[in-house]
Parts: structure tokens; C-alpha cells; sequence
């Protein structure tokens, strides 16, 4: 099943790659995480209730996680209701790797 908006002159259905991208795109804006590179980052789950939306990151050493993903999720959830109209159920996030790059000193 797939959220589909009716116009006057039909169907508009919003695709999952759309919202991929969107998330995408939010996740790039954000200072201290990036998309996990561990396995598939970003799926999205539809159903007549809203989108459930599954995302994994990687994080920064320093990074205030909880604070940090809160943002993101808000970020995230707005972002699609407004451009896409698509009313988002839960953005569930998975922390999967920590990165120390910036933390060793050379």
C-alpha cells in the first residue's frame, strides 16, 4: 500500500526513492553524522497510517547523540510532510558506527 494523494485530474503517489532522497539530503545537512556505510542506510515502510521511515547512522566522536538525532527526526519528519505530503508515523534511528577520525591525533 502507498499513501497517494487525489487530485482533480487523478493520483499523485509519491515514490520511495523521493523520500530517500529527502532524507538523504537532511542527513548531509547536519554536522557530526552521515548515512551509515554499513549496510542499506535509509528504508522507508508505507501503510494507510503514515510512512515509518528506518535510518542508519554513523556518528561522530563528540557528537551529542540524543540531541543530534531528536533535531534530525524533527528535520526529517517536516521536511517530508511539507514538500512531499506525506504524513510520517516514526523515524526510527539506529547509531552503527562511531567515527574517530577527527578524534586521533596524528
Amino acid at each position: 500500500m502507498s499513501p497517494e494523494k487525489i487530485s482533480e485530474d487523478g493520483n499523485i503517489e509519491i515514490s520511495e526513492a523521493v523520500i530517500i532522497t529527502f532524507v538523504e539530503k537532511t542527513v548531509g545537512e547536519f554536522e557530526g553524522i552521515s548515512l551509515s556505510k554499513r549496510r542499506k542506510s535509509v528504508r522507508v515502510t508505507k501503510s494507510d497510517n503514515g510512512s515509518t521511515i528506518d535510518l542508519g547512522l554513523d556518528v561522530n566522536y563528540g557528537t551529542n547523540i540524543p540531541e543530534t538525532i531528536k533535531k534530525l527526526q524533527a528535520e526529517v519528519k517536516d521536511r517530508i510532510t511539507k514538500l512531499a505530503g506525506i504524513k510520517v508515523k516514526e523515524i526510527n534511528v539506529v547509531v552503527e558506527g562511531l567515527n574517530l577520525e577527527n578524534f586521533i591525533k596524528k
